[in-house]
């Protein structure tokens, strides 16, 4: 399974990479690097964050996680199986990020297991 993951958080970044052993995992902290890998790859899994360089509960626009969610829904050939949001940012995710991709699963702690992800 192919995970891409946008985090800059480092402790939660050890969170993921513990989380998602076994499976091929990408973790990228920049907008412009997570566009670059979803125009390179088709990704299984994406998952968000919102709030990027350290800022926490910054209105959406470019360099947060809803960049990306404007860049997938206007690329639905580049969008994975599931999306999750893993933004604590309530107004970023529920006015935004969900306006953009209504599909996407808002999980504020994703902290899921391979088991749950079907492998």
């Amino acid at each position: 399974m192919l995970i891409l993951i946008l985090e800059d958080d480092p402790q939660r970044i050890k969170k993921f990479e513990r989380k998602f052993i076994g499976h091929s995992l990408t973790i990228v902290s920049s907008v412009k690097e997570i566009i670059q890998k979803l125009g390179e790859n088709y990704y299984d899994i994406v998952s968000l964050d919102h709030d990027l360089d350290g800022k926490v509960y910054v209105p959406s626009g470019p360099g947060t996680g809803y960049e990306v969610a404007e860049w997938l829904a206007a690329h639905p050939n580049r969008q994975p199986t599931l999306i999750f949001i893993h933004s604590l940012n309530d107004r970023g995710v529920v006015q935004n990020m969900k306006r953009v991709l209504p599909h996407a699963h808002w999980v504020p702690h994703l902290w899921i297991t391979s088991n749950e992800l079907g492998g």
